[in-house]
């Protein structure tokens, strides 16, 4: 029933955003505000005065407020002609402009960290999107107003963002979603029991719900709890109320029941002086009077209809269903020729409103003037159109199948030829993997080769070498115990040559050992050797370490390079800086080591680091020849040796300890 859905849509525009414009308006919190932002709010007045009558003129309002706030950097004046400019925009059909202003709004609004601001440009947002037809980007807008909406308690806006989502999702025929959403606002707005108009709107809103699925009990039910909540002088929703109530009512063939509730309309809109309404309830009781075949008193009631459809300019809907009720009128008396002029009008009207129902409808009653006509020659021509469309029926279905064949056949020379290309496709990735595996192997025969080198040569290394540099130290430790005082320089001289020697050799075996190719093992090896070698020293040593995965490889190559270069700069703490404290931090990121070395010293001027220079360029080419780099800041506050090496893992390292390091005991074994 087309007068039906129109009323629908008219009270849901007008209640839903009447709404959002109370509840925005009662949050906001007064205050006092000089003389510029005291104009804004005149500004914004006046153009809420002429928004219905003259909607250009109240766009100069709204911009110029506009305007001004952003001049005086009025933020809740800024916001609130947003809201209006949009929503008049929307109004006119100028959709992009009002996204636009919507966008900078919420741009503004994210950097102010306002969350009621953020909401009210997203709610602007919605509504743009909905009112030029883009409903997904709608709801997606409405959950982020509703979403901001919570965070800062405004129940009463989520209800109102709740009943838009409800009309959108009704209008794409989802209405079990539309149902849910109506639900949740009737469970916000039941807590508040001072405001019964909301949860009668929310009641309403179920009842068309349940009408447009047949549920027509609980329709009924749910338009009579709305009724009961509804002020006696809210006669526009009452109006809406009783045109819904009396079409559930006419569904059911229940015509008294229906004429009463149109009655009851058509009363409130004479008292609230609105012609449209008016207009709308006349043509509702007409059709019903058509139908019980009362046609005097339905043509008088369609007379009062025109009357007033000619007086205020009506569309074409409203004088196409005058047109076609005229013409079921004049059908019901008997009158053919003047239901046929009717039906003209009538389909003038649907034809300028594109609409294929109404040709049909004059083709079929023209079709029912003619069979009184001459019913003998309509039978003849119904028997041939018969004919015709059964052959054309079969030559659709031969058409069919063999448009079904020929899409067979090709689909299976598709399937056959992609069959073909994917066993070819197969073979050669089986090539491509049967090499790439031959390959492996043999780089993984070579790997295994070197790895047994190393091994061999750090087994020899600790066997041979070990031992005879242990044993000139132990000869060296003896001949210094006999010679006592006067033990000569040379032998101290030896005894500390042999004990940096089986240092250095240890810290090669450790390098060239395959098992310790790990960045764990790295890490622990720098923070032993840190620990001991600071032992022998006044300094306190800090070392904070982080734990890598435990997949993480690193050659032996790097771990050594990586190792000198800790130990260069830590021996340059200790020979130079004249600190008293060294922290060492370790640790291993996403997809590098970062070790710093941090002093409290003095710090070196420039002539002294071209002394260091030797020190320092070895420092860098190591990290250099294993893809790192070597940074040195210094300043009298002390000095900072950052070392990075990536390794490239993609894991994240665990930081397990931030702890100053316990000094530990000295041991004279030598690593393997």
């Amino acid at each position: 029933m087309p007068t039906q859905v129109s009323s629908k849509v008219t009270v849901g525009w007008f209640i839903i955003l009447s709404l959002l414009a109370v509840c925005v308006v009662s949050g906001q919190t007064p205050s006092s505000y000089p003389k510029d932002t005291s104009y804004v709010s005149s500004l914004l007045r006046k153009g809420e005065l002429l928004e219905n009558q003259n909607a250009e003129a109240a766009l100069t309002y709204y911009r110029r407020a506009y305007g001004l706030s952003q001049k005086i950097k009025f933020t809740k004046g800024y916001f609130e002609s947003m809201r209006l400019l949009t929503f008049t925009l929307n109004n006119i059909g100028r959709y992009d402009e009002a996204r636009r202003i919507a966008q900078t709004a919420l741009r503004m609004a994210r950097q102010d960290t306002s969350k009621r601001n953020i909401g009210l440009s997203h709610f602007a947002l919605a509504v743009t999107a909905w009112i030029s037809g883009d409903w997904q980007e709608a709801v997606h807008q409405y959950h982020r107003a509703a979403h901001y909406m919570r965070l800062i308690n405004h129940v009463h806006n989520q209800s109102v963002i709740y009943n838009n989502l409800a009309t959108i999702y009704e209008q794409q025929h989802m209405y079990k979603q539309a149902l849910a959403y109506y639900n949740k606002a009737l469970a916000i707005n039941r807590r508040n029991p001072d405001d019964p108009r909301s949860i009668a709107i929310d009641y309403f809103g179920i009842a068309n719900i349940y009408s447009r699925i047949d549920s027509l009990d609980l329709a009924k039910a749910y338009y009579q709890k709305a009724w009961r909540l509804v002020d006696p002088k809210d006669r526009d929703f009452l109006i809406n109320l009783h045109n819904n109530i009396g079409h559930l009512y006419e569904d059911q063939g229940q015509y008294d029941s229906t004429l009463y509730h149109y009655r009851l309309g058509l009363d409130l809109s004479r008292q609230l002086k609105n012609p449209r309404h008016e207009l709308h309830m006349l043509m509702a009781t007409a059709q019903v009077q058509i139908r019980q075949s009362r046609y005097v008193p339905a043509r008088s009631l369609l007379d009062a209809a025109y009357a007033i459809a000619r007086r205020e300019n009506a569309g074409l809907p409203e004088l196409r269903n005058i047109y076609r009720n005229y013409a079921l009128l004049h059908e019901g008396l008997g009158n053919y020729k003047a239901a046929l002029n009717w039906y003209d009008q009538y389909i003038t009207a649907r034809d300028s409103l594109e609409s294929v129902e109404t040709k049909e409808l004059l083709q079929s009653y023209e079709e029912k003037i003619r069979r009184a006509e001459a019913q003998q020659k309509l039978t003849q021509k119904q028997r041939e159109i018969e004919r015709l469309e059964s052959d054309r029926n079969r030559q659709v279905l031969w058409l069919w199948l063999a448009g079904i064949s020929v899409a067979a056949v090709v689909a299976l020379a598709v399937i056959g030829w992609l069959y073909f290309r994917q066993r070819q496709r197969a073979k050669d990735n089986a090539l491509v993997a049967l090499q790439r595996e031959q390959e492996l192997v043999a780089i993984q025969a070579e790997l295994h080769g070197q790895q047994k080198e190393r091994l061999r040569i750090s087994k020899e290394m600790h066997d041979d070498l070990g031992a005879s540099l242990t044993a000139i130290g132990l000869l060296s430790e003896v001949l210094k115990t006999r010679m006592g005082a006067g033990t000569a320089p040379e032998v101290m001289k030896i005894s500390d040559i042999s004990a940096d020697m089986m240092t250095t050799m240890n810290e090669i075996i450790w390098s060239l050992n395959t098992k310790n190719d790990s960045l764990n093992g790295l890490i622990a090896y720098i923070r032993s050797y840190a620990g001991e070698f600071i032992e022998n020293t006044t300094l306190m040593v800090k070392i904070q370490a982080g734990e890598a995965p435990a997949d993480v490889s690193v050659r032996g190559a790097d771990r050594r390079n990586v190792f000198l270069t800790v130990k260069e700069a830590l021996n340059n703490v200790v020979k130079h800086a004249q600190a008293t404290q060294v922290i060492l931090r370790i640790d291993p990121r996403d997809t590098e080591l970062v070790i710093d070395v941090s002093d409290n010293g003095r710090g070196f001027e420039p002539q002294e680091k071209h002394k260091l220079r030797n020190g320092l360029t070895n420092m860098n080419n190591r990290m250099s020849e294993s893809g790192g780099s070597c940074t040195i800041t210094s300043s009298p506050a002390g000095t900072s040796v950052t070392i990075t090496y990536p390794y490239g893992t993609g894991g994240t390292a665990k930081n397990t300890t931030n702890e100053v390091w316990p000094k530990p005991e000295i041991s004279a074994s030598i690593a393997v």
